[in-house]
């Protein structure tokens, strides 16, 4: 039973109208936030509930150095609130679908016991939403959110042509493959049928059920705590926690512990290698933990010997010299900008990927034009050949397809020329800070090469700039510079783009 579940049966039906939205560490403020969510339509929280409730979680979790704050939030059923909530929704999980949808083709319908959510979408979007089962997904964030039932459906409507976007790259992390190795199992501490193929604790970095991951045990250790309040008042519960961590990342683990398994879980020891099931979730401290199921001694087994690395065969992407005065028609005879831009080279890049995971996908196209006091004078262009096949979904989204990448060459022959191609420059990109950088430090790390170049980034420019617009996607700033984004599906086409949007957001 974790805190949550505690909080509940012990208050019995009391407090069931409260929902635990989230609880949130600053250690640099030194506080901690727990917040709940109530319908507006239920009692107020009296002050003497709140001490209750206060009291509670400062009896059960260690906040003896931080300022513990309770907060109750009422929850309103308004239709700009719920479009805000849809709109987060996508914003985090479906960044590219986000791009596409419009709130004119979003209806809300609130009723007296539920809520309707009616949504018009492209051919191509309905069937991606079919395909993921995207509705009831939204209708189970909305009613954590709201405190009520949702019932989303989707309508085709064949004469909406979807926008063509920059951040198609951010597909659902779903997309991303999870590379496995083998282990054998020595002894169970907990449970039985163990799958034996283990994920690196690298790629576990979002909340996620049925994580299967193996590693060394350290700081482990066993924790009592008595139940206050309810029917088991009185009880003692165990606990154990440890840290588990292999060559590429780490990961804490807590599991709660039957009284029938309190002897082997005893046996838990530092630097033993071990196996471990369960679900990947935020702890009450917005941390990410695994919550073991299963768990059992192991041993690696010895892998294959890897490929060795390709010799480099010398330079694999032609750099395109571009004509200045082709720019001085594209930007009406100007050459006159601000300090980030005049006397300096800047390069700026795009990039296209499998998905979402800087850890574990892989790039399939970098495009990028090189900046030099203002005038774009060069052009760097390539497909990547991954070492995975395109998921279909990232194809259908993308318009990339594994013929198109079948005879690029590999990422380490392209980042040795795009190291080259950038080096002295500042690099640019829409939203690099959050995603593209992260893949090409990755790739040069893996070569030898340390891409710590300065950065500049145009969604950043956009938003200090305080264009009217309320979604900051590179669609969406270019059309309101009057910038012209044709091909976003091609990431010099996309990078391009974005290279106005700099020099434009940096006129004199």
């Amino acid at each position: 039973m974790n805190f949550e579940e505690e909080f509940y049966s012990s208050f019995g039906d009391k407090y069931r109208r409260l929902s635990l939205k989230n609880a949130v560490v600053n250690r640099r403020n030194e506080t901690a936030t727990i917040t709940f969510l109530y319908p507006s339509t239920t009692a107020e929280i009296s002050p003497e509930e709140k001490k209750e409730i206060i009291d509670f979680f400062k009896d059960r979790l260690p906040f003896e150095k931080l300022d513990l704050k309770v907060k109750f939030m009422k929850v309103y059923l308004e239709e700009k609130l719920i479009l805000k909530a849809i709109e987060t929704f996508f914003l985090e999980r479906y960044k590219l679908v986000s791009t596409y949808l419009k709130p004119e083709n979003i209806k809300i319908t609130v009723g007296a016991i539920d809520v309707g959510i009616e949504i018009e979408l492209s051919s191509r979007l309905n069937k991606f939403f079919v395909e993921h089962n995207i509705t009831s997904e939204l209708a189970k964030f909305l009613q954590i959110n709201f405190l009520t039932e949702f019932i989303v459906t989707i309508k085709e409507n064949s004469q909406i042509v979807d926008e063509v976007d920059i951040e198609n790259v951010e597909m659902k992390t779903s997309f991303t493959a999870v590379k496995r190795y083998k282990v054998e199992v020595i002894k169970e501490f907990v449970g039985k049928d163990f799958v034996t193929k283990p994920e690196y604790l690298s790629t576990v970095r979002h909340p996620k059920e049925g994580v299967i991951v193996a590693g060394f045990v350290n700081k482990v250790e066993r924790r009592d705590f008595l139940i206050k309040k309810g029917k088991r008042e009185g009880e003692q519960k165990a606990y154990f926690t440890f840290e588990l961590s292999d060559d590429k990342g780490k990961i804490d683990c807590i599991y709660f512990c039957p009284k029938k398994y309190e002897k082997p879980m005893s046996a838990l020891e530092d630097y033993m290698y071990v196996l471990a099931q369960g679900d990947a979730r935020l702890n009450k401290m917005g941390k990410l933990c695994l919550y073991v199921e299963k768990l059992a001694l192991a041993n690696r087994v010895q892998e294959e010997e890897k490929p060795k690395e390709l010799e480099y065969p010398g330079k694999v992407v032609e750099i395109e010299k571009l004509s200045a005065l082709e720019q001085d028609n594209m930007f009406g005879n100007r050459d006159k900008y601000n300090r980030k831009i005049m006397g300096k080279q800047i390069v700026v890049f795009d990039i296209e990927t499998t998905g979402l995971d800087d850890q574990s996908d892989q790039i399939i196209e970098l495009g990028a034009v090189k900046i030099d006091n203002g005038n774009i004078i060069e052009k760097f262009s390539t497909f990547v050949k991954p070492t995975k096949s395109i998921p279909r979904e990232v194809s259908n989204l993308t318009g990339i397809t594994n013929a198109m990448v079948k005879n690029a060459p590999p990422i380490e022959f392209v980042i040795r020329d795009f190291y080259d191609f950038t080096r002295g420059c500042v690099l640019s990109g829409h939203n690099i800070i959050g995603f593209d950088i992260k893949f090409i430090r990755r790739e040069g790390e893996n070569v030898g090469l340390d891409f710590d170049n300065d950065l500049i980034d145009t969604m950043n420019e956009a938003r200090v700039a305080r264009l009217k617009i309320s979604r900051f996607n590179l669609g969406t700033v270019t059309k309101a510079l009057g910038i012209s984004l044709e091909g976003a599906h091609r990431a010099w086409n996309d990078a391009f783009a974005t290279a106005q949007v700099l020099l434009k957001l940096n006129e004199a």
